[in-house]
């Protein structure tokens, strides 16, 4: 039995299965043979997983930062720098051994290039690397550079991906897709290769 699902997860499907410009058309299947059900099922299964790997981490956050000294509203960037420090610090104590792809995971990265290829361009490229402080490497948690700036993520990238919690951002970084703890200054996990297109160089 087909799941139903809500408008918004279908439209996104659909936008998947439209082909990306340049790439060689290879099935004879005709429209109605290519109606993509078993896609529907596959990115909300996608979006269900990632998105509850998401909140059981910003749910663990939320619990750390309760327990830390309250920021105060205040213009001392020291102070403001101290507790992202610390809360950053708390976070690596309580995710041992987390690695890169437990977010990102194999099935999560497949879809979200079909999703970001379905809809990149040269126009499109161009707004991501606006303000794209290019690749760098990071740990798991690990904070993002001081100095380095952050990515313009076009509005219609975000429509095509789940959403996140409160302060917690997708950015690019190069051609990979970060995901990024504003409250911690941290890179949860990173997805190598996210954009793929051969004309956006």
């Amino acid at each position: 039995m087909v799941k139903l699902l809500p408008s918004a997860a279908i439209a996104i499907v659909l936008t998947v299965a439209q082909p990306c410009p340049g790439i060689a058309q290879t099935s004879s299947l005709t429209i109605d043979e290519r109606t993509p059900v078993f896609r529907v099922e596959i990115w909300a299964d996608t979006v269900t997983d990632f998105t509850n790997r998401v909140s059981a981490y910003s749910e663990l956050r939320s619990r750390l930062e309760s327990r830390l000294p309250a920021v105060t509203v205040t213009d001392d960037v020291g102070q403001l720098r101290r507790g992202r420090r610390s809360l950053a610090q708390a976070i690596r104590d309580a995710r041992p051994g987390s690695v890169h792809g437990e977010f990102f995971t194999a099935t999560t990265t497949a879809q979200f290039q079909l999703v970001l290829a379905g809809i990149m361009n040269a126009r499109m490229w161009a707004v991501i690397m606006d303000e794209n402080p290019g690749t760098f490497g990071n740990d798991v948690d690990g904070t993002y550079p001081d100095g380095k700036t952050f990515s313009t993520v076009p509005g219609l990238v975000l429509a095509q991906l789940p959403e996140l919690p409160n302060d917690i951002q997708f950015r690019f970084v190069g051609r990979d897709l970060i995901l990024y703890d504003v409250r911690a200054n941290t890179i949860i996990d990173r997805m190598p290769d996210a954009i793929r297109c051969t004309n956006c160089d």
